[in-house]
């Protein structure tokens, strides 16, 4: 379990190698989960990368004080991961809150990122039609006790343990929900305009899903318009964790990208 030391706290990250020269993927997880929220993707992927996953400062292992806790410092945390473990490239694959991690990456250091995957998030990016977009969805409760916003309303219908193991791993985040969860998370991230996409030239996939309540497809349709050279992809059938939910079509779809590239 290696850890690096970002601003006095420990990262928790993990590496899957088998010592093969082989290219990187680097999984940023959402407000909803931690480095184990990707175990279906993790023994996919290595069999043909090298595979890290990380938590988050405040989320998982990487525990810190709520005046430590600033998703600004996001960034800050996952470069000093990929130089502690000595990745020059990797690919960044980012779900929901991890897309403000990956796409400030990419935009601060592009020449480092292979390829970036925005799986059902539109980071930090800021116009007045993602806001209405994601304003527009009035979604309805989630089912008692094994929904949750973050999955399609009825996943508890159609795969109880699969629900339930979702909330598990999130309730792993002591920190985070100390903080006060999402809501600790609003007003933190520096908003990216259009104008910061002039130029960018990393190839994106955004990634979304018909029952996303939480970044409704819209907004995202309107985010990858805006990246240039992005693809989009709607797998339909899930809610706003299609890696998680519909591992198999979310990996499938993945693969496609970046076998194109």
């Amino acid at each position: 379990m290696p850890v690096i030391a970002s601003d006095g706290i420990d990262i928790h990250y993990d590496v899957f190698e088998n010592g093969e020269a082989r290219p990187w993927i680097v999984f940023a997880h959402g407000a909803g989960g931690n480095a184990a929220s990707w175990w279906q993707q993790v023994p996919h992927y290595f069999k043909r990368f090298n595979v890290v996953t990380f938590d988050h400062r405040g989320f998982g292992r990487s525990r810190c004080t709520e005046a430590e806790f600033d998703s600004s410092r996001f960034v800050i945390d996952l470069e000093r991961i990929l130089d502690d473990v000595g990745i020059r490239r990797a690919i960044l694959c980012c779900q929901s809150m991890g897309g403000r991690t990956g796409l400030d990456f990419a935009l601060r250091a592009p020449n480092r990122v292979e390829a970036l995957v925005m799986s059902h998030t539109v980071g930090a990016l800021t116009t007045p039609e993602i806001a209405a977009a994601r304003e527009a969805t009035s979604p309805p409760a989630p089912i008692k006790p094994f929904g949750s916003w973050a999955v399609a309303h009825d996943l508890p219908n159609r795969n109880e343990p699969l629900a339930h193991l979702y909330n598990c791993i999130g309730r792993a985040n002591v920190a985070f929900e100390s903080f006060g969860g999402v809501g600790s998370l609003r007003g933190k991230a520096k908003p990216i305009g259009p104008e910061a996409l002039e130029g960018y030239r990393v190839p994106t996939l955004f990634v979304t899903a018909d029952n996303d309540v939480v970044i409704p497809p819209g907004a995202v349709e309107i985010a990858a318009n805006l990246v240039p050279g992005a693809k989009l992809v709607n797998l339909r059938d899930a809610g706003h964790s299609s890696y998680f939910e519909i591992a198999d079509d979310f990996n499938a779809a993945v693969d496609e990208f970046l076998a194109a590239l």
